[in-house]
């Protein structure tokens, strides 16, 4: 989603791509207010969520679902489907369980203690490995990590 502000409120935008198959975002709807924006964005994830496949880009599942930005805009913006006020429901139920889970971590010393080896200590971790590429360092991958020895038995 994208949302630029114009004269008038706020252009939301939707579906767009940047990475293999570049694609610009089509416009959803234009000239919002604060509290309209809102709702539509609300709504659209909810209707993204629910309608498109796990992990799905939502530049692929607009190219997917018939009637295309039409179809979304009907549904997201002038609800022909009946289901806003459940989007919507759906959203806050969301938001209202959300749950930071490192805040979580940082105040429960239960789940803490899983990472006690990061916390004020300078020890190496052997869990984590860097390799430089380029003059940098990165996190290893498997590939770039050497290969365990075996070791012989008598």
């Amino acid at each position: 989603m994208s949302v630029i502000a114009t004269e008038n409120g706020w252009n939301l935008y939707g579906c767009g791509n940047g990475v293999v198959k570049p694609r610009h975002a089509d416009l959803l709807a234009s000239d919002l207010d604060d509290k309209t924006l809102i709702r539509f964005i609300d709504r659209f994830l909810m209707f993204y969520i629910r309608t498109g496949d796990r992990l799905q880009r939502t530049s692929v599942w607009l190219e997917n679902l018939e009637g295309g930005i039409d179809y979304v805009r009907k549904v997201v913006c002038e609800d022909s489907l009946g289901i806003g006020a459940e989007l919507e429901a759906d959203m806050q139920k969301l938001v209202d369980t959300y749950e930071c889970e490192w805040k979580k971590a940082i105040n429960d010393p239960e789940i803490m203690k899983r990472f006690r080896h990061f916390v004020n200590s300078d020890r190496p971790d052997s869990n984590v490995v860097f390799v430089t590429e380029r003059g940098q360092i990165r996190p290893a991958r498997p590939e770039d990590r050497e290969p365990e020895r075996e070791t012989a038995t008598a």
